[in-house]
């Protein structure tokens, strides 16, 4: 399989690492590993190539759109639901109620888009109240009641 990956991702990537390929209508991801990473990187698109040797399978065919995810580290990183993260333009940034129930914008950067979620490299602390759900219908300095999760009477 022949793939492309961001400039920046590009360097993490080792030969013979594993890599998991979501083959678009299959379910379940094969399971390969990196045979080259590309010298150049494309000036338009800031895309390197990587290669990844597949098993055999007659569901892989030339050609077909497909997903690679590979781990290239561990990093403690705060990982919040798509739901919260909104994009002005360029810059990401989430929603957050302060001590006095205030909501605040605050900027954040953007590290990997997952199926667990969004993580976050730059902007929270990790002890923020985020807005996780509907976010984009606030504005910066409304006041905000917290919902608790109180047992509805009978």
């Amino acid at each position: 399989m022949r793939g492309q990956i961001a400039e920046q991702d590009l360097p993490k990537l080792k030969i013979d690492q594993s890599v998991a390929v979501y083959l678009t209508g299959v379910a379940e991801p094969f399971t390969g590993k990196v045979r080259l990473l590309g010298a150049v990187i494309d000036p338009a698109t800031r895309l390197g190539e990587v290669r990844v040797a597949l098993p055999s399978d007659p569901r892989l065919r030339p050609g077909a759109f497909a997903r690679g995810e590979a781990t290239v580290g561990e990093a403690a990183r705060q990982i919040l639901p798509k739901s919260a993260v909104l994009i002005d333009g360029t810059q990401a940034y989430v929603m957050v109620v302060n001590a006095s129930d205030i909501v605040e914008r605050r900027p954040v950067k953007v590290e990997q888009v997952g199926a667990q979620g969004i993580a976050i490299y730059e902007g929270l602390k990790g002890d923020e109240r985020i807005v996780t759900m509907a976010a984009g219908f606030l504005r910066e300095g409304e006041k905000v009641e917290i919902a608790t999760n109180k047992a509805v009477a009978p």
